[in-house]
């Protein structure tokens, strides 16, 4: 029986959801294609990787637009009824809250389609409105009455979405995000400053007003440390307006050269609303360096509070400095901290491991390797 495995995610931005899917269709190869919605940082590169194995969809998109919704079910359901004509059985898995809801919905509607849903985070957090939360939430309720398999990368969101109402009959697994942590170095050299570094969208999820702040106190009170922003998005000019270009506080925009560039930092900061499971934080403790975050999902089960980091709520700017200070004036400290950190993610988040528990999860739904994959 042939069956081929169809990834599909709205947008191509930078993000540790797009990582994963990436990375599968790497491990996949000729058994493995790629569908998903036009535009994002990724989008080209991908194209030109992946050539006929990536199938836009431009009607998919992240925001609800019921019209563009309608259109899309149809279009992905009319792929995959083409794909049918040459594999026995389909494994559609879906990542981000789009296309897990109408890839959902579209494979409980074609009996030869298995469905598997990675949720990486939900849309649904305390920060949004009543209305949002109910159709957020009535979404992924219906949805998941026609999924097969359910994978979150922390282990809260599946107490979280059975909580919520979510289909029981699905089966449920843990895989946590992953990192290589031999593809990041331990820094040699001793700084000059103390660098903190922050790796993250500038979006509301992110907490980017509470970094700047954070930044703008810590900063007067240590003439030693810098603070560095990597990242961009909607909120960063915004930010930058409210910093006004202040002393020892840089925002380099998104760079490619994350893995030399974090042993030569000194303390990771992600002050978070919420979360799924940041692949920067794991970045960061590959890198042997402490964090300071927010408690909030995915981040409680990477960092030990008081052995890899701190962890604090989200908006404790009191706690953040702190914490941040006590960092910042123990070098010992940072250094237990930061070993600790990286042996933890050697031994629990590893890209072994989390490949081998999704190829068994495709296995168990009638995956076989065509033996040009391993």
């Amino acid at each position: 029986m042939s069956v081929i495995v169809v990834q599909c995610i709205a947008k191509l931005e930078l993000g540790g959801a797009q990582k994963i899917v990436l990375d599968l269709m790497r491990e996949l190869k000729n058994q493995g294609i790629l569908i998903t919605g036009e535009g994002g940082k990724l989008y080209s590169a991908v194209k030109e990787e992946f050539g006929e194995r990536h199938v836009t969809l431009s009607c998919l998109k992240r925001k609800i637009s019921p019209l563009q919704d309608i259109i899309c079910y149809f279009k992905l359901r009319k792929i995959l009824i083409k794909l049918h004509n040459r594999y026995d059985r389909i494994i559609l898995h879906t990542h981000g809250s789009k296309a897990g809801v109408l890839g959902r919905i579209v494979s409980g509607s074609l009996p030869f389609v298995h469905s598997v849903h990675v949720i990486h985070g939900f849309a649904v957090n305390p920060y949004i409105s009543h209305l949002k939360r109910f159709i957020y939430l009535t979404a992924e309720r219906i949805s998941s009455c026609f999924g097969d398999v359910i994978v979150t990368v922390a282990r809260v969101h599946i107490k979280r979405a059975i909580e919520w109402g979510m289909s029981k009959k699905v089966k449920y697994f843990c895989i946590p995000n992953y990192v290589n942590a031999d593809n990041f170095r331990v820094r040699r050299k001793k700084n000059k400053s103390i660098k903190i570094v922050t790796v993250s969208n500038f979006k509301p999820q992110k907490n980017p007003f509470m970094w700047a702040k954070t930044a703008l106190e810590v900063t007067s009170r240590f003439g030693n440390v810098e603070f560095i922003y990597i990242g961009d998005g909607p909120l960063r000019e915004n930010v930058e307006r409210f910093l006004q270009a202040s002393k020892g506080i840089k925002i380099l925009g998104w760079r490619n050269d994350i893995d030399d560039l974090l042993p030569c930092m000194d303390i990771f900061f992600l002050p978070s609303r919420w979360e799924g499971l940041p692949l920067s934080v794991l970045e960061a403790m590959a890198s042997a360096l402490p964090v300071v975050a927010s408690a909030v999902d995915g981040t409680t089960e990477v960092v030990l509070d008081n052995v890899t980091g701190y962890l604090l709520s989200p908006d404790d700017l009191d706690g953040y400095l702190h914490k941040l200070g006590e960092l910042i004036e123990n070098a010992k400290k940072r250094k237990e901290m930061g070993r600790e950190g990286r042996e933890r993610v050697k031994k629990c988040f590893s890209y072994k491991n989390m490949i081998e528990k999704v190829f068994y999860i495709y296995v168990s739904l009638g995956f076989t390797y065509s033996g040009k994959n391993r």
